[in-house]
């Protein structure tokens, strides 16, 4: 008796297992046939839209790429950076995070006062200002006499200064890269000048027993007024006179040259010589076009540390308006039209040395540009196509009810 009640209780226990599966079965079925297209809609732009590498490979049949204008839908990829990326980048904030923070802190209030004083009249008296527009400007255009024979003095100087320097720097970068005896002490020696920038030393050599004599310069000086005009004669004449400065200013450029030069793979040079290329050749196809954008750096540093020299410019913003006068609005005015000279050179250097973008590069680009647009106008003709075809089902619509009232006689008016 006791097997057949446990036989008993087993099938029972069966049967109510059974019981709940159906149920639950039943219930998932009701609750999938329950969602309706709204909801699978909304889930479907509720997907993810960022995958991964991997996700795209392996679900690529699932991912959507057009949508029903036939339009491409954006679709995220996250790449992971690599540990020497993230590295380089860490050390590259780094190093800019001091120069960043020391703008902000001491740079970006006294620049807002300039600029506020440039378009006041500052009054002494616990530094008030009173705006008065574009009047320190207008004094500047107005009263100064030699204000465009300097702009012209100092744009032929910096012509001059700029390209010599740069030029003696890469030279002086590509001796000093060659194996020779001493070659620490000769990069060392060119060095000196971010050293030895003021004291004495500076002194002697600006002083005049460290120029050219006398009489040497006065009769250079009077050639080359006789053969160009003053604004063009006096840079060429000071740039000739201060030969050793500007040698001497050109440290740190053959540094940033030397090391761009260093960095250059030998297994290009001993290719090219395998060639048959000759050194003229190698400096002119690999070596300046590797070194492109070093020449952008120094050429835009050595207009910017030129640019801080003694000037007209700079004589007039300190002595004049700041020491004489103490007007400093035209002051601020004066120096604000000074930088943006400087700016517009720098932007001219960029057009000339940055690097260009490749044409295959260029040419993806427009096509890409092309594909955009010629998606956009089937997009369009398609909303237009569907817009007309409603608009002509229902005049068809409106034709068949006219015709079943009567009222629709074969002119295809209405009849009244």
């Amino acid at each position: 008796m006791s097997n057949k009640n446990t036989e008993q209780e087993v099938n029972a226990l069966n049967e109510a297992v059974l019981e709940e599966n159906t149920s639950e079965e039943t219930a998932g079925a009701v609750t999938e046939s329950s969602e309706t297209p709204e909801k699978e809609e909304k889930k479907k732009k509720k997907r993810k839209k960022t995958y991964s590498v991997d996700e795209l490979i392996q679900h690529s049949d699932e991912i959507v790429y057009e949508d029903e204008f036939h339009r491409k839908v954006k679709i995220k990829v996250k790449v992971k950076q690599g540990k020497l990326l993230k590295r380089e980048a860490r050390m590259g904030y780094v190093f800019v995070a001091p120069w960043i923070i020391g703008a902000l802190v001491f740079l970006l209030v006294p620049v807002g006062i300039s600029i506020a004083m440039a378009f006041s009249r500052v009054i002494i008296k616990g530094l008030e200002l009173r705006f008065n527009g574009i009047e320190n400007f207008q004094y500047i255009f107005e009263k100064e006499k030699y204000l465009l024979t300097e702009l012209l003095s100092y744009l032929v100087d910096t012509g001059i200064s700029v390209p010599l320097i740069v030029v003696f720097a890469l030279i002086m970068a590509m001796l000093l890269n060659m194996k020779i005896r001493f070659r620490g002490l000769f990069r060392a020696i060119f060095f000196l000048p971010v050293i030895v920038v003021s004291g004495p030393v500076m002194t002697n050599i600006t002083s005049d027993t460290s120029r050219v004599s006398t009489v040497d310069l006065e009769f250079v000086q009077l050639w080359l007024e006789n053969l160009l005009p003053v604004w063009a004669a006096n840079p060429i004449f000071d740039a000739f006179s201060n030969i050793i400065m500007i040698l001497w200013y050109s440290g740190v450029q053959i540094l940033i040259f030397l090391a761009a030069i260093q960095k250059i793979d030998t297994s290009l040079y001993e290719a090219a010589k395998i060639d048959g290329g000759s050194g003229w050749e190698c400096f002119w196809k690999i070596t300046l076009p590797t070194i492109k954008p070093m020449i952008l750096l120094n050429a835009i540093y050595t207009l910017v540390f030129i640019s801080q020299s003694n000037n007209w410019f700079i004589d007039r913003i300190t002595v004049k308006y700041i020491e004489d006068n103490s007007n400093y609005g035209r002051a601020s005015a004066l120096a604000w039209l000074y930088t943006l000279i400087v700016l517009a050179l720098v932007g001219v250097i960029v057009l000339l040395f940055m690097p260009k973008q490749d044409p295959y590069v260029r040419q993806v680009k427009r096509t890409k540009r092309l594909e955009k647009k010629t998606r956009k106008q089937i997009a369009k003709s398609h909303k237009r196509s569907i817009r007309n075809e409603k608009k002509f089902q229902k005049h068809v619509e409106k034709q068949a009810m006219l015709r079943a009232k009567g009222k629709l006689v074969e002119g295809g008016r209405g009849d009244e």
